[in-house]
């Protein structure tokens, strides 16, 4: 076949209802139930699937899952060092690359979609950008706010107590 590779295709992914198959995902997830239990569960809903198409569906499922918890585990490290905002949108567009590299060489991302899937997320990048360019604005507008209501109540002898809870609910907004 001129060293085309064969894609590979589960009876799991191509065979069972969206419903039926998230529900294999969780049993997986879980880990309550084996594949054989799995098997038998799937019978019962009308699928004869073998042990071993299930069994290579789990490890390939499993291994994705561990894949995105350790990035949600990296995400939320980097958003409690570093707080939200553009570092963790670059963490995010960096690993969502990476990913979408590993795809291309597994043969597992079809050629025609990856356009658009890399179409999207420039676009979402660009609303992450416009995201924060919007609350520094609001941050700086809030300092100027605070600011202002600072000097005008300090000409009125406002007692600091006061003024602490006005700016901290001004601050409060961004």
């Amino acid at each position: 076949m001129g060293g085309e590779k064969i894609r590979k295709h589960s009876r799991l992914t191509d065979d069972l209802p969206e419903d039926i198959r998230k529900e294999v995902d969780l049993l997986l997830v879980q880990g309550s139930a084996t594949y054989q239990e799995i098997k038998d569960f799937l019978k019962e809903k009308g699928f004869d699937i073998s042990h071993s198409s299930i069994g290579r569906y789990g490890k390939d499922f499993m291994a994705m899952y561990q894949r995105l918890r350790i990035i949600e585990d990296k995400a939320r490290t980097l958003v409690s060092e570093a707080g939200d905002g553009m570092i963790l949108e670059e963490a995010v567009s960096k690993t969502f690359s990476q990913m979408l590299l590993e795809l291309l060489h597994t043969d597992k991302l079809d050629l025609k979609k990856a356009p658009k899937i890399i179409g999207e997320f420039a676009r979402l990048q660009t609303s992450t950008v416009l995201r924060e360019r919007v609350k520094n604005e609001y941050a700086k507008k809030a300092q100027k706010a605070a600011d202002n209501i600072e000097t005008k109540l300090k000409k009125k002898s406002l007692d600091p107590e006061t003024l602490k809870i006005i700016k901290k609910e001004i601050y409060g907004i961004v």
